[in-house]
């Protein structure tokens, strides 16, 4: 992979760095390069001679603040244009970056994989110590005082994909927090019945035995698997995790920060380690948000409308407090030239694609396997990666040991269908004309967060 980096201020220029990548077009090696400019003129030349030249643009700027930037440098007759750029602002804020960031949790900042499995094993600990110490209702006589029996991680995972499959049948869906209780109380009920038949040699398969587990119990125990969740996600994050947050809010202190996530994870919660960094957090598992969690847009605007309603300093239109789903206009702003929001995650489907068609510029974390411990490393479904690219992230076509990847099976803790997971695959593969840039490590993320909201294009050939 050949990759090429330019800053150029004059068409001329860009139209010279143009000819030279068109001399390169046919090489056997695709090759990336990025120019900067804030010249909306070079930017619009883009538009207009990249397609003679089979060259791809993988992500474009707002043209209206190139506008605003432009009309800074004339009325103060000053010829530095990168002066201008760093100095220069709008009724939309600083210039010199995005309004609002926001990050998918899982498998973005921490591993979800170890994350899971140390709240599971938790949970499944305190359980087993429910069921020894009567757990079950104290009133039941019946209720097994002492038992050997303990619940597995693959008996969870076991009932909770029995009590999904059930639903299905009637078209229901419920949050993953209800389906995790559900299942803490099939699992209790089934231990206590197994604890009845040991202790009791003249049980019968027949009896109609009493075994009620208080809905505290059922609270008690999820708040504690949520409580380890977080726990577990402040011992596992990313080792650059904190660095490149702290370099964001230090290099971007105008932007709002927050996270968009499915499931119950929340920054805000990691006091720890990360909490400073974010100013909200939305999950898919909110009353406003449910069922419409991601891909799904509805998720997205609420996040918007959160920012417009509590950070805006730009004039980003109303929010509403309503939720549309699939199928509903995806626009969250109504001024999207003058709004810059970037959204980094690790899913193609739910975090690129489905941002992207919300107004988000949007960045693939596709992180190096080396150094990091993504549950699930190739996202793309079909063994390819996109074209796009910016600094060190490499990008290029599908390799067989992509195709590998794609072949392993889901990660032991999920409750996916098959159907679920083909039809993640279709949209993963998609979603990777959204890409706005990928990297494979978040160190490159204020730099390339820097570059996107500065009108940086990313020009592929391949």
């Amino acid at each position: 992979m050949m990759r090429m980096t330019f800053t150029t201020f004059t068409t001329g220029a860009f139209l010279l760095h143009l000819f030279l990548v068109s001399l390169f077009k046919d090489n056997a090696s695709p090759f990336t390069f990025t120019f900067t400019s804030n010249d909306v003129s070079i930017l619009q030349v883009v538009e207009a001679f990249t397609p003679c030249c089979n060259i791809g643009i993988n992500n474009r700027p707002s043209y209206s603040l190139l506008r605003a930037k432009n009309a800074v440098d004339t009325s103060s007759g000053s010829t530095d244009s990168t002066s201008a750029i760093t100095s220069a602002t709008t009724s939309s804020g600083t210039s010199s970056g995005p309004h609002l960031i926001t990050f998918d949790l899982d498998d973005t900042i921490f591993p979800v994989g170890p994350v899971v499995h140390d709240a599971n094993v938790a949970l499944m600990e305190h359980l087993t110590s429910l069921n020894d110490n009567n757990g079950a209702n104290n009133d039941n006589v019946n209720a097994p005082t002492t038992t050997t029996t303990c619940i597995t991680q693959s008996d969870f995972i076991a009932s909770t994909k029995f009590i999904r499959s059930e639903l299905a049948k009637d078209g229901i869906k419920i949050t993953y927090t209800e389906l995790r209780k559900r299942t803490i109380q099939r699992e209790l009920e089934r231990i206590s019945l197994i604890g009845i038949e040991k202790n009791d040699n003249d049980f019968s398969a027949t009896a109609t035995v009493d075994i009620s587990i208080s809905k505290e119990v059922v609270s008690n125990a999820y708040e504690l698997w949520e409580e380890h969740r977080h726990m577990a996600a402040e011992r596992h994050l990313y080792h650059d995790t904190i660095a490149m947050l702290d370099e964001l809010k230090e290099r971007f202190p105008d932007a709002t920060i927050a996270a968009i996530t499915n499931g119950k994870g929340n920054p805000l919660r990691m006091t720890n380690t990360i909490a400073k960094y974010f100013d909200y957090c939305i999950s898919g598992e909110d009353d406003n948000v449910f069922p419409y969690r991601k891909p799904d847009a509805g998720i997205y605007k609420v996040a918007v409308e959160k920012y417009q309603q509590e950070y805006n300093t730009i004039n980003t239109g109303s929010g509403s407090d309503s939720v549309s789903g699939s199928g509903s206009d995806t626009n969250t702003s109504s001024d999207d030239d003058d709004f810059c929001w970037i959204h980094i995650g690790d899913d193609l489907a739910n975090d690129v694609g489905a941002s992207a068609q919300c107004g988000a510029k949007s960045i693939w974390v596709d992180l190096g396997e080396e150094l990091y411990n993504q549950t699930t490393h190739s996202h793309t479904g079909s063994g390819t990666t996109p074209s796009s690219g910016s600094g060190s992230a490499g990008a290029g076509a599908g390799t067989d040991n992509d195709n590998e990847k794609q072949q392993q099976q889901q990660p032991v803790w999920s409750t996916a269908t098959k159907e679920e997971q083909e039809m993640r695959r279709i949209l993963n593969e998609e979603a990777q004309k959204y890409v706005a840039a990928r990297v494979q490590n978040l160190s490159e993320l204020p730099d390339v967060v820097k570059n996107i909201s500065m009108g940086s294009v990313h020009v592929s050939c391949s």
